[in-house]
């Protein structure tokens, strides 16, 4: 069977990291074949089958380089298709829940909660140092060339920054990428549980996830809050770029759609992950009416509001075509 095969290449590096560059090229590409599979619903049914989804989680507890491809492949486990069920499931409907293209991933969410994943996921959205997978020695993320370089860009040495080799700025810049793509999957994982994650799931999985965003003075929604507003700003800069270079002049004397070129520069630069950042921001003001006051609170404090939320919910929605997932999104929009 692919699917285990896939696993058991992968569980010989869940507790130790790969020692050459042969062996962690051969790594990913396994965790890139891996998610790719899991595009499919049945797919995803065998991964949590073969317990998958308990093997991502002992890669990501044991903080080695597997936990980077983890995070990957539980995104694509947990996250389904884009599309609203509407285009394939509509009609699939019974007692009020749907069947069909969702269950998998929804079954996904489940299992990832009862295996104890939000223990491992939330210290990662809060970016809890010791909870991040470190890159190996071997990769250029992890070489000891990118920890140097990202050092002295912690510290600020700008005469150590100028005096950076082309070699040391790519290893500090596969670095950030490396963390990046740490952050942004665990968005869309967290993202993907509050819209799987209903009350009707088993094992009290909605109020566990949800009383992690009340639990330490909602330090949980304070965190939201600032990865809302960073990747807001983000890809409002990447649209006034897009609007400001020879592309979009060039594209508007061709008689192209400047405006949708702008929004794709604009996705593809922190939009998405906005929009999902406010998705889960409203999981946690529509169910509990702390989280709510307090997010409005933070906002204020720092200079924002409640209308950026829901401008960036109300962007979402308008993407969506009509099913579960836009009227969640519209259902948040009106709660707060």
């Amino acid at each position: 069977d692919g699917m285990e095969v896939l696993l058991q290449s992968i569980a010989v590096y869940r507790k130790a990291d790969p020692q050459t560059e042969v062996e962690c090229e051969f790594l990913e590409n396994t965790f890139d074949a891996l998610a790719a599979t899991l595009l499919r619903e049945d797919n995803v049914e065998n991964f949590v089958e073969y317990q998958g989804i308990e093997l991502m989680l002992r890669c990501l507890r044991e903080k080695v380089h597997s936990g980077g491809g983890a995070l990957k492949v539980l995104n694509f486990a947990v996250s389904g298709s884009a599309r609203s069920v509407s285009e394939e499931a509509a009609t699939n409907i019974t007692d009020g829940n749907i069947k069909g293209v969702n269950d998998a991933y929804k079954k996904a969410c489940e299992t990832f909660i009862q295996a104890g994943g939000l223990k491992v996921i939330f210290p990662l959205f809060m970016a809890r140092k010791g909870a991040i997978p470190c890159p190996a020695l071997c990769s250029e993320a992890g070489s000891n060339l990118a920890k140097r370089a990202m050092s002295n860009s912690a510290h600020k040495d700008d005469n150590a920054k100028g005096a950076l080799s082309k070699r040391a700025k790519k290893a500090a810049h596969a670095r950030k990428k490396w963390l990046a793509e740490v952050e942004q999957n665990v968005i869309y994982i967290m993202y993907a549980l509050t819209r799987y994650i209903d009350e009707k799931s088993p094992h009290d999985a909605h109020a566990r996830l949800l009383v992690k965003f009340v639990e330490e003075d909602c330090e949980k929604c304070d965190r939201a809050v600032e990865l809302c507003l960073k990747y807001d700003e983000k890809a409002r800069i990447a649209e006034y770029h897009y609007f400001k270079s020879d592309e979009a002049e060039e594209a508007e004397q061709l008689g192209a759609d400047v405006d949708l070129a702008a929004l794709d520069a604009k996705l593809r630069n922190g939009g998405d992950v906005f929009h999902r950042g406010c998705a889960i921001l409203s999981f946690a003001c529509a169910g509990s009416t702390r989280c709510h006051r307090h997010v409005r609170d933070q906002l204020k404090l720092q200079g924002s509001g409640i209308s950026v939320i829901k401008a960036g919910l109300a962007e979402f929605s308008s993407l969506l075509i009509n099913g579960s997932q836009k009227d969640q999104i519209e259902n948040y929009l009106s709660s707060i």
